[in-house]
Formats: C-alpha cells, structure tokens, sequence
C-alpha cells in the first residue's frame, strides 16, 4: 500500500514481456503511460523508482538483454567512474547496480581502467625511470588511462617522491 492509499502493484515478467509492456504503454495517456512504463523498468530491474538500474531499463526501453550489453560495454570502454558522470550517480553505486544484473567488477587494484595495473602500464612504456624521463605523470596518466591519483600511488609505493625545488622526480634514499 503506498502512501497516497493506491494499491500495490507487483509484476512477474519475462524480458519479452517486459518490451511488449514498455512499447504497449504508449497507446495510453500519458500519465498512465509513466506510470506503466515504470512499474514496468522496476519489476525488470528490481529497484525502485530513480535507482541507477531503473534508469538504465528505462532508458533501453526495458531491454533486459540490451541493458546488459550496452553496460557492459561502457563499464569496458570508461570504467565507473565515467559511467557514474554519465548516469548522474556515484560509482559505488554504479558497480553495485552491475553487480546486480551479472556484469564482474574487476578488483580495485585496477582503476576500472581498460590497461590494467599501473605496474602494467609503466612496463607497457619501457619502465618507469623511461616513462618519467619522457612524460609528466599528469601526461601519462592520459596516454595510459589511468587516473593521476593510481599512477601517484604506484609511484610513492615502488619508492619514488617528487622534489619540488628540482621538479622531478628521485628515488627515496637514493640518487
């Protein structure tokens, strides 16, 4: 029961059900069509109403299959945090929301990022005594789609700081 005293509505569809409800909707008025439309994006997604994944299912028209597809990709080609830019959620949520519908989240330790570790990446280009001699970290991190922030922390890690007076980078205890 909700709180305006309307009754409840629970939907057990298929995905096929489900695009011939979306596009069915449409032959109504259009508040009821709304209203059609997202009982029908929250039964197929299983969140409520203004959920990441209930935009994506509205979006795709309740294409279960497509929701699927065109997350994966994305998640692919610009990681959460992108795609939390681009749905107007955090990428916590955006992870979760994949997680959801089977898309595997690669583990932390790779930035969502499409080349991997930071360590990868630094081999990638010749090492990283190469990659600091020939860019800044700031320029790397765009060549190699990794955020400035991972790079940084590699760095710090393998025993690298930044000598501000000098402005470049030196081995700690060293050179």
């Amino acid at each position: 029961m909700s709180k305006y005293h309307g009754k409840e509505l629970r939907l057990f569809i298929s995905n096929k059900e489900g695009k011939e409800l979306f596009k069915w909707a449409d032959k109504l008025s259009p508040t009821l069509a709304e209203k059609v439309k997202s009982a029908v994006a929250c039964a197929l997604s299983g969140c409520s109403n203004g959920s990441f994944l209930w935009n994506a299912f509205y979006y795709y028209q309740c294409d279960a299959e497509k929701v699927r597809e065109e997350l994966r990709q994305q998640y692919k080609e610009k990681g959460t945090i992108e795609m939390g830019k681009r749905w107007g959620f955090d990428y916590h949520t955006i992870q979760e929301g994949l997680r959801r519908i089977g898309i595997g989240i690669k583990p932390p330790i790779y930035n969502n990022a499409p080349h991997g570790l930071a360590s990868e990446a630094f081999e990638k280009y010749g090492g990283i005594e190469k990659v600091l001699k020939q860019y800044s970290v700031t320029k790397f991190s765009k060549i190699c789609k990794l955020s400035v922030s991972c790079l940084l922390q590699y760095l710090n890690k393998q025993g690298y700081y930044y000598d501000k007076e000098e402005k470049k980078w030196k081995v700690k205890g060293g050179q």
